[in-house]
């Protein structure tokens, strides 16, 4: 059993209680104890002497008409454009790099000379993607890499940088990865890397540096081959956990396990060699974790070459459609389910899962307006070192919302448009707490397709994206690892 739980059950508090205590609330056992440790900023003291926490989101306000780069925002919060698609974001740098197509997941390190990195990935809306054409979804479940890679160079995936210097100046844009192809989410690693991978039937997981020639990107077997969405890591118990999203009759949740020979220091790099695979069981099934905390159990998955939802009923494992995003925090793993817009949470030690966001269970509204909408399409998440968690939406109101210790949320920004045609993608918090970076995919005339392939033809493309930063008027605890060379 986690040691903070048990406390709190000492204390006479539900598993329930603590949970959602643990992520957010003023006064709980664990947010008190870790901001007593840090000091952190956020923290005061209470009548009884326990620290507190009020989350600086709480105070926003309502969201402000759209700005000049048609976001919405609350008061005092501002935007810059950093990176659009075809254009390069540093011409005076290299006039010859332009950014990518649909940036999607998103990810930020520090550097040694007190700046910070923002990588981003390229889900290159080729032929993979084209869904309105293929309602059945056979073409898209079934391509795979080695069609991929006929695909015009134009569709190409992979991972690109922003690199800013100590002051947030915007100073160089390079690739990290090439070669690959719809790469949609992934995950920072603590020993300074990002793991990413391809969203196709039979994709696969690489390892790149986020510095400029930081190495070549190095593939990943002990990921399995699936379409691969987002990664979370926790060192201290030697496991990597990670997503899949093709279908929702097939997605699974898996993680990556390594022994104490396999992975002996836990923040540096393990022998990705040794891994792991293995899937998610709910014994009691999904609607027991939706009612409270349920039993797991991780079961060896079917590794043996083959794309992973095709070895669906060989292994038991639970079926968790849309998986998304996924981040670890405190003993606990979060991940979020497109296909319920459920947002879910592992206890790592007490070996259960309970759903702590479902829309069906929660009250519409926010502190500012009490019509705002629920979440939609839950999409990546992103936590601050308080627990406070950031829910991308992919289409529904193309938000990123702010998710509040009693289950509300607040907006957090907004880009208007065609939801068919946008995804809020890529958020993640610099270094410093205070910038927030986002991309939106969104459609627009480009020049540079066949006229068959531009926006509002009878074929619905989506090769464009915009990267923006975001400030903040106050700072948020967070914790990222330092940018190092793939080695």
């Amino acid at each position: 059993m986690n040691p903070l739980l048990k406390e709190a059950e000492r204390k006479g508090w539900s598993r329930r209680l603590f949970l959602r205590n643990l992520l957010f609330s003023a006064g709980s056992v664990a947010t008190a104890s870790w901001l007593t440790a840090c000091g952190g900023s956020s923290s005061s003291s209470s009548s009884n002497g326990s620290a507190t926490f009020s989350s600086k989101f709480r105070n926003i306000g309502p969201l402000q008409e759209p700005n000049d780069d048609g976001i919405r925002l609350p008061l005092g919060f501002t935007s810059r454009q950093l990176a659009v698609f075809g254009e390069p974001p540093v011409p005076s740098v290299d006039p010859l790099f332009f950014w990518h197509s649909d940036p999607d997941g998103g990810g930020t390190f520090r550097t040694d000379d007190g700046g910070w990195i923002y990588v981003s990935n390229s889900e290159a809306r080729d032929l993979t993607t084209i869904r309105d054409q293929d309602p059945t979804g056979e073409f898209r479940r079934n391509l795979d890499r080695d069609t991929a890679a006929f695909l015009p160079p134009f569709f190409g995936g992979g991972v690109s940088a922003l690199r800013f210097d100590a002051a947030g100046n915007l100073v160089d844009a390079y690739p990290c990865q090439r070669g690959t192809t719809t790469n949609c989410s992934g995950g920072a690693t603590p020993w300074g890397t990002w793991i990413n991978g391809e969203e196709i039937w039979d994709g696969k997981m690489f390892e790149c540096s986020p510095l400029r020639d930081g190495g070549e990107a190095v593939e990943l077997p002990c990921f399995g081959r699936k379409a691969h969405e987002m990664v979370a890591v926790d060192a201290e118990r030697r496991a990597i956990y990670h997503t899949e999203d093709i279908d929702s009759e097939t997605d699974r949740f898996y993680r990556t396990a390594w022994t104490s020979s396999s992975w002996p220091v836990a923040n540096e790099r393990p022998d990705m060699a040794a891994g792991k695979l293995q899937v998610l069981y709910v014994p009691a099934g999904i609607d027991a974790a939706r009612a409270g905390p349920t039993p797991i159990v991780w079961n060896d998955a079917i590794d043996d070459g083959r794309a992973q939802p095709a070895t669906v009923g060989e292994v038991d494992a639970t079926i968790f459609g849309g998986n998304e995003g996924v981040w670890y925090l405190n003993g606990f793993i979060f991940f979020s389910t497109k296909s319920d817009d459920n947002i879910w949470a592992i206890d790592i030690d007490g070996e259960t899962i309970e759903s702590i966001y479902a829309p069906r269970d929660d009250v519409a509204g926010s502190p500012f307006d009490n019509a705002e909408e629920s979440l939609t399409g839950v999409d990546n998440i992103a936590m601050t070192l308080d627990g406070e968690m950031l829910v991308a939406e992919d289409g529904g109101f193309m938000r990123c919302m702010v998710l509040l210790p009693d289950r509300t949320t607040i907006p957090l920004l907004q880009l208007p448009g065609n939801p068919s045609l946008t995804e809020v993608t890529g958020i993640a918090i610099a270094p410093t707490g205070d910038r927030l970076y986002v991309s939106g995919q969104r459609s627009r005339p480009l020049g540079l397709l066949p006229p068959e392939l531009e926006p509002g033809s009878p074929i619905p493309t989506r090769v464009a994206g915009v990267t923006y930063e975001i400030q903040m008027p106050f700072k948020v605890r967070v914790d990222r690892p330092l940018a190092k060379a793939l080695s």
